[in-house]
């Protein structure tokens, strides 16, 4: 990954715009020499695509310390053949970027992307081929007496120096000078005012719910308001448990009614003795035979009982 920061020089407050030089052909913090022959065609191609993708609404996609914040877009692009670097302008969409350009909490550019090629020249220096892929704003500290001019509303001009990053104020807050309550003062908005409302609207919800801030240790909170809404949704749940379990009920019973029934339908008689044919002369027996006399032959009363045990089924063994 390349990384090359060079200082803003110019911010316009009327347009928001933020001028400086993306890359030059100067040794960096690390040595190496941007060669501007051979980056000014990266850079050409990166502007094209983003110029194309945005319908030339941008010439090339502007970040906030490398992350994931869209800050804004770059609108000018200059390429100084005879200075051997790469000027831009970029414009600040973003509120709370802006912020901190105004401030000087920004010190300057950072060119972001990878390198395309290295090598080591006739003179023993270390070059190498940009390949940008964004740029971005960065609040890298500067030297003391860096200064950026400020294009105010008015119009008028002046020179402000950079601010240190917010990080770099607290890590030696001992020697810098105390507010009023005896808190140092920061520089620079920590949120944008839509994520400020959004932060304050879940803190609220949360103290709402029951939740106890710094300020609040101490105070008891009321919770019986919020005890009844959940005393209401539990007897609803209450309530669609109990249908449920009626209508379980109602299942098991009519299926408890329907095997008594199948329980109480008639079975055949459990005969031991292995059954007969009847022949077709033996089927019937007199109609007018009365009881005496089926009792007094017992082959009329063994055939009358083999012709009703066959309409009622098969016999058992």
């Amino acid at each position: 990954m390349l990384r090359l920061d060079i200082p803003i020089t110019k911010v316009d407050a009327v347009q928001r715009l933020v001028y400086g030089v993306a890359t030059a052909e100067i040794a960096d913090r690390a040595g190496e020499i941007c060669d501007y022959a051979s980056t000014k065609p990266m850079y050409e191609k990166w502007s094209d695509a983003i110029a194309t993708s945005s319908g030339g609404k941008s010439l090339g996609n502007l970040r906030a310390m490398h992350g994931a914040v869209a800050a804004g877009k770059v609108t000018a692009l200059t390429f100084n053949d005879d200075a051997k670097q790469i000027e831009i302008c970029a414009k600040v969409v973003d509120d709370a970027e802006w912020i901190k350009v105004a401030e000087g909490v920004y010190t300057g550019f950072s060119q972001g992307g990878a390198y395309a090629r290295r090598w080591t020249d006739e003179k023993g220096a270390k070059r190498y081929t940009a390949d940008p892929h964004e740029i971005s704003l960065v609040d890298l500290p500067c030297l003391s007496e860096a200064k950026f001019e400020m294009i105010k509303a008015d119009g008028s001009h002046e020179w402000r120096p950079f601010r240190e990053p917010e990080q770099r104020r607290e890590a030696g807050a001992s020697n810098a000078p105390a507010a009023a309550d005896g808190a140092v003062e920061k520089t620079g908005a920590r949120n944008s005012a839509t994520d400020q409302a959004r932060i304050q609207k879940l803190h609220d919800t949360a103290v709402d719910l029951g939740a106890v801030c710094a300020a609040q240790k101490g105070q008891t909170v009321d919770l019986s308001k919020y005890l009844g809404a959940v005393e209401t949704h539990f007897g609803a749940l209450t309530k669609q448990v109990e249908a449920m379990a009626d209508r379980f009920a109602k299942t098991l019973d009519d299926i408890a009614a329907r095997l008594k029934t199948v329980e109480e339908q008639p079975q055949p008689l459990p005969f031991a003795m292995q059954g007969r044919p009847v022949s077709k002369q033996d089927d019937g027996a007199p109609a007018d035979a009365g009881l005496d006399a089926l009792l007094a032959d017992p082959n009329t009363l063994s055939l009358l009982a083999i012709k009703l045990a066959q309409r009622q089924g098969a016999t058992r063994r």
